[in-house]
């Protein structure tokens, strides 16, 4: 999931794991050293194409906005927004890797986005977010702050609130 900065330590233990097949890369300010990184394990960079300035050598690009299964189990759901091809990447309809376009906020203990961080569109990412209604997670886990763990049914709530939230005018 997006990218580190290429440190020798990192590098160690990534190897020590057996490597790196895949770089999923969920928007253009995450892929630090996605291109090292896939040089040295020859892995396969995945992004989409509204993104795709950002790593313009990336080997498997994401076209449109229809949900694409990546490979059994990992489903590429396209969630605009926060920038024009941010995606969101749910691994077996229980874990949805996020990015920076859903997190938990831990102080009010509730599913959130930012809008003061929100670089494309607003109501883009409003839309986008009404869209992951239609799956299934028990876990967000976003690239910045903290994940979070709940039964689908209370994900869902949450996450049904959230959007309502995000519809209020600011």
């Amino acid at each position: 999931m997006d990218s580190p900065k290429y440190l020798p330590y990192l590098v160690g233990r990534f190897e020590a794991l057996g490597g790196i097949r895949r770089i999923f890369l969920t928007h253009r300010d995450d892929v630090a050293d996605a291109d090292r990184y896939a040089q040295r394990f020859h892995s396969e960079r995945i992004i989409h194409r509204a993104e795709l300035d950002a790593q313009p050598d990336a080997e498997r690009i994401v076209d449109g906005s229809a949900p694409l299964e990546l490979a059994p189990g990992f489903l590429c759901i396209p969630t605009p927004g926060h920038t024009r091809g941010h995606c969101a990447l749910l691994y077996r309809q229980r874990f949805l890797f996020t990015g920076d376009h859903l997190d938990w906020d831990r102080d009010d203990q509730r599913l959130s986005a930012s809008r003061d961080y929100c670089w494309d569109s607003w109501p883009e990412q409003t839309r986008s977010m009404a869209g992951l209604l239609n799956f299934e997670f028990a876990w967000v886990l976003p690239g910045h702050g903290q994940g979070v763990h709940l039964p689908v049914e209370t994900m869902r709530q949450e996450l049904a609130s959230l959007v309502q939230r995000m519809q209020a005018p600011a």
